[in-house]
């Protein structure tokens, strides 16, 4: 039986949370529907064993597939060689999906041939279990259920990879993801843009996102010891900007890109203001601002971040300031 969806679990050492995960897609009225990828990248607890239980129960639904360990990207690059269904998405194995919103999701794949559909999510705290969302809609107007045009999009809307869902065959024409790096669902996302015409909003939850985890990509002392990637991110990113003018894509899409990548530069300068003071790391700061604004005005441009806004102002004199202000809202 054909698959509607096809969904890829990036799987490494999640032991812990890997049930919860692959449960919530045991849905009675859409389980035939859906091809669940378990892309196990080299883990060294039991999460193997784990999913080989749910691929022996239900084989015409869960698949394992093997790999040696090669990060996030590697995991979304073998799932999208693997998949067989109409429509792709990512859902991470500490993460799980809402039952309701799923049905409704699938329901909308089914009848639609929209190139992107996109959904909401939740932040879900480990702790608590208090949910909250990050944004309450994708733009101001926005009718669920309805066709758009992408070049017809507002510029400021920023998509994210737990609301995406997208045609196989559109990801199947992008570069890889890069592979032993952290921080490339900024690639997911942005890379199929210049393929994608048509999206459909739908007011469902359907990603639930746990937040609150030591070891989460997302931490800011990860992200101050994975600062490298980063840079490695926007890196490529640029690039990918960079062969994207040359092929005149439409400028509803160019501007798009540079909205997502001045956000990217704006997470990076956050990185920067994480480290203690120094006057190394103002200059940092201002030597990657400045090759932004000789290279890229279009990026540099498209800022809405206000501590970056205030940083370059004032000739990245405020840096004491904003160093200071980031200090005292992570105490907080």
């Amino acid at each position: 039986m054909s698959k509607i969806l096809s969904v890829t679990i990036p799987t490494y050492n999640v032991e812990r949370y890997l049930k919860q995960c692959l449960d919530s897609f045991i849905i009675p009225e859409i389980i035939d529907d859906m091809e669940i990828l378990i892309v196990n990248d080299g883990s060294t607890d039991s999460s193997p064993i784990i999913a080989k239980e749910y691929t022996e129960k239900y084989p015409d639904t869960f698949k394992l597939i093997n790999k040696e360990n090669g990060g996030h990207g590697s995991t979304i690059n073998t799932g999208i060689a693997n998949a067989t269904g109409k429509y792709f998405k990512v859902v991470d194995s500490d993460d799980w999906v809402d039952t309701k919103s799923m049905i409704n999701l699938i329901a909308t794949l089914k009848k639609d041939d929209c190139d992107l559909v996109y959904s909401n999510y939740y932040w879900v705290d480990n702790d608590t279990g208090k949910k909250t969302v990050e944004f309450q809609k994708p733009f101001d107007g926005v009718v669920y259920n309805r066709e758009y045009n992408f070049e017809k999009l507002p510029h400021e809307i920023f998509l994210k990879m737990h609301g995406y869902t997208v045609k196989t065959d559109i990801l199947r024409q992008i570069r890889k993801i890069d592979e032993n790096c952290f921080y490339v669902d900024m690639e997911f996302v942005v890379y199929p843009i210049p393929y994608i015409n048509t999206v459909k909003f739908i007011p469902d939850f359907v990603y639930q996102y746990r937040i609150g985890l030591p070891n989460q990509s997302m931490n800011v002392e990860k992200m101050k010891r994975n600062s490298t990637n980063f840079d490695r991110v926007l890196k490529a990113l640029l690039k990918f900007y960079d062969e994207n003018v040359e092929l005149n894509i439409a400028d509803s899409k160019k501007k798009y890109i540079e909205n997502v990548i001045a956000r990217l530069v704006a997470s990076r300068m956050k990185i920067y203001l994480s480290f203690p003071f120094s006057k190394k790391v103002s200059k940092d700061m201002k030597v990657i601002d400045e090759k932004i604004k000789n290279n890229y005005p279009a990026i540099y441009q498209s800022n809405i971040n206000s501590a970056v806004r205030i940083l370059r102002k004032t000739g990245y004199k405020a840096y004491p300031l904003a160093r200071f202000c980031y200090y005292i809202k992570q105490k907080s």
